[in-house]
């Protein structure tokens, strides 16, 4: 398979690397040091897994390419637009596009561009990040969820799951692919943005029982937002969330991350459409709004005040 990984990070470099481990024609789009990086010195994963360190196609212009059989779009959300534009001329009578990305509504955005009927969603269930060195470093989990946007289980959907497989991957087949998304929100919306806000693990998140009855009551605005546009989840999902992972001292969220090293956060993405869709329902998001004013908050002060 020829496969297109647009955003290397924490997310794409990783499954991206495994893929290309385990066979697959893979090229690598990424920018500025960490593509010089990648070139220079290849594509480092450190993980309680294995470590690796691989040779690589990398490149800063997908159209450098030509067509491929699978884009992964693994970009930040707000990036989602800009990053598949230049995609088009990767796109071929049978491209798919994965959109492995934070958020509900990136695969719309790229179906726009691509067409709908190309575009297949996925969930990620991963904790990673790139450190200052350009090395990818996994923690835990590491596991796929995709499915096609209309439901069902498609040739093309096993195929690509096959492919994520025998590179070791974990990928499940879903019937329903925009409710694991909402699911994932639920999530997203409640440790990203308390994360972010106190600059604290997953771990001290957990520990401190106020914020675990903080991030508890954001958690259920999103699943009743959830079912106001139709997936009903239900509240057993907030139990599993609360169950403490391994290494979760060292887990710091993405959007931690992006804050600590001076990047635009996806606010939009995770608080703002639980706000957003609220609002559009009537149904009243007090918890989730006030996260989100304080990450616009956050957000809007000059870049030295987000030193750690």
């Amino acid at each position: 398979m020829k496969i297109l990984v647009v955003g290397s990070g924490a997310v794409g470099g990783y499954f991206g690397g495994l893929l290309a481990k385990g066979g697959e024609d893979v090229t690598f789009v990424a920018r500025g040091e960490y593509l010089a990086s990648i070139k220079s010195s290849g594509l480092r994963i450190r993980s309680s897994r294995g470590d690796l360190t691989l040779k690589v196609n990398a490149v800063g212009d997908p159209q450098e390419i030509g067509e491929v059989d699978l884009i992964l779009m693994c970009v930040k959300a707000y990036d989602t637009e800009a990053a598949t534009l230049p995609c088009v001329k990767n796109i071929g009578k049978e491209t798919i596009v994965l959109s492995l990305q934070n958020g509900v509504d990136n695969e719309e955005i790229i179906g726009r561009i691509v067409g709908r009927e190309r575009v297949l969603g996925g969930v990620v269930l991963i904790a990673s990040e790139v450190y200052e060195s350009w090395e990818i470093i996994h923690y835990s989990f590491g596991k796929l969820i995709i499915g096609e946007l209309g439901g069902g289980i498609s040739d093309r959907i096993q195929k690509v799951s096959e492919s994520f497989k025998k590179a070791d991957i974990p990928c499940s087949l879903s019937n329903n692919i925009q409710l694991e998304l909402w699911k994932k929100l639920v999530w997203n919306a409640s440790f990203n943005s308390v994360s972010t806000i106190t600059r604290s693990t997953l771990h001290d998140m957990l520990r401190c029982e106020e914020s675990r009855r903080l991030i508890r009551l954001a958690m259920e605005e999103v699943l009743a937002v959830a079912k106001g546009v139709g997936h009903d989840i239900g509240k057993s999902v907030i139990e599993n969330y609360f169950v403490e992972p391994e290494r979760s001292r060292e887990m710091r969220t993405s959007t931690l991350q992006d804050f600590l090293k001076q990047k635009q956060l996806e606010i939009e993405a995770i608080n703002g459409v639980v706000v957003r869709k609220g609002k559009e329902l009537d149904l009243p998001t007090p918890y989730n709004s006030t996260l989100y004013a304080l990450l616009k908050l956050i957000e809007s002060r000059p870049p030295t005040t987000h030193s750690s």
